[in-house]
């Protein structure tokens, strides 16, 4: 079994025979066959669901979902959620190198060992944009680190044990799916709705699971672009307290989002980690975030920092103190959701009549597929066209249905929007079409 999932012979997320079933083919007891199955459960090679079976564990190296899509050089990729490239960012990161190498501060930024957490004047503007996206946190408290992936890294590196269990939205960003793996985690999908995480969902899932933390997403949330109300967060938080579950609020997408709601961590600040970074809002070369920890709590990260890539880039860290001290932050924040304002109105011209939610300065589509089409006979057709889109299937927690809907990314895996208009009337041509016939059933 383990050779067959190294060679690729069985593949993440597949289901694997019954005991009895592998027993009889195999010749072998089921006795047999049920202690292989635990051994390479303790292995980290599968895992099981009460009532569906055992399926192949999603392991860390399957990493083609996180990658852009490079093998076909001429595809236009709407799958890639990056934010877009555009001429201010180059002109601000150009002046802003040229500062720095003509400024004072330059030989505090060279020294190898430095302050794990991020050099306080640093930590202290940090606190500054935090307070804007209606966070409130004291520098001390704040941890900066080298973009949001990593922050949700360091989290789980330092306080979640392997095997413990992490709950996330039954969709999900494939990052989120990818950390979890890596770590070893179980991670439990929870129902969501229009409106995000469903409270009562959650309550139910403490009440029946030891979980240890809830990674959730309430703004712009990856697929679904939810938008958590007011209350609902102030539900989320009631029940991490009441249960004694870690939040990571993972809002590296809330810049998209004009006027920033309170955060989770506002209801819950003994018991919350925000995360946010300036790569997907700011720069998509800006790799820098920040942590907002629980009071007193920042300098329990360091572990995971060790862990991970040590201290943040001081060089990035000091393009972000100056960026968001004189305004470039702000004004590159607003440039950016300007481009996607724009490539929002180009695609609701251009699938007019679909279904699909929005938002309007958001970073893709969450479009549901007609009835004629399956996600995954459509994912396929539409490469053959040219252009490259993700199956909802990519973002589900677990091995629990997957509803027939693709994410439309409409930001930087596009560069021009003349391709991006060309990539959407393909798509929206062929979801006026219907699927060709792959099989015949005698």
């Amino acid at each position: 079994m383990a050779d067959d999932i190294a060679q690729g012979r069985l593949r993440p997320g597949e289901r694997l025979p019954t005991h009895r079933e592998l027993a009889w083919h195999l010749k072998l007891s089921v006795s047999t066959v049920s202690k292989a199955y635990a051994l390479a459960a303790r292995r980290h090679l599968i895992e099981g669901e009460v009532g569906r079976g055992s399926f192949v564990t999603a392991r860390p190296s399957d990493i083609s979902r996180l990658e852009p899509n490079r093998a076909q050089s001429d595809l236009i990729d709407l799958t890639f959620n990056c934010p877009v490239q555009l001429p201010a960012q180059e002109t601000s990161l150009s002046s802003a190198l040229r500062d720095i190498a003509a400024s004072e501060r330059l030989p505090l930024l060279m020294p190898y060992h430095r302050d794990w957490i991020g050099m306080p004047e640093h930590r202290q503007v940090a606190s500054a944009w935090l307070a804007g996206r209606g966070v409130s946190a004291n520098p001390d408290d704040v941890v900066i680190v080298n973009g949001g992936q990593q922050a949700v890294s360091v989290i789980l590196s330092a306080l979640i044990e392997p095997g413990e269990t992490v709950a996330a939205e039954e969709l999900t960003d494939p990052g989120i799916k990818f950390l979890a793996a890596n770590r070893h985690l179980t991670l439990k999908g929870l129902p969501i709705d229009a409106d995000g995480l469903i409270p009562e969902a959650f309550a139910a899932a403490c009440r029946s699971t030891p979980l240890r933390a809830l990674i959730c997403c309430p703004n712009h949330q990856s697929p679904t672009l939810a938008v958590m109300p007011i209350e609902r967060r102030k539900a989320i938080a009631d029940i991490a307290v009441e249960h004694d579950v870690i939040v990571i609020e993972d809002d590296v997408y809330g810049g998209f989002i004009e006027t920033a709601l309170p955060s989770i961590a506002t209801f819950a600040p003994e018991h919350s980690y925000y995360v946010t970074s300036l790569s997907k809002i700011v720069c998509p070369g800006l790799r820098i975030g920040f942590i907002a920890a629980p009071p007193g709590h920042a300098r329990d990260l360091i572990p995971g920092l060790g862990a991970t890539t040590w201290m943040a880039s001081s060089l990035s860290a000091e393009i972000a103190y100056r960026w968001i001290e004189d305004g470039t932050a702000d004004r590159l924040a607003q440039v950016q959701r300007d481009e996607l304002r724009k490539r929002q109105a180009l695609a609701a011209r251009i699938l007019v009549g679909q279904s699909f939610r929005s938002l309007p300065s958001g970073l893709h589509l969450w479009l549901d597929l007609p009835e004629t089409w399956r996600a995954e006979s459509f994912v396929a057709q539409i490469r053959t066209h040219g252009v490259a889109v993700t199956p909802a299937e990519a973002f589900v927690v677990g091995h629990g249905p997957s509803r027939h809907a693709i994410r439309v990314s409409l930001g930087g895996a596009t560069p021009s929007r003349t391709e991006l208009q060309k990539g959407l009337e393909i798509l929206a041509d062929l979801l006026r079409g219907r699927p060709a016939a792959s099989y015949v059933v005698l």
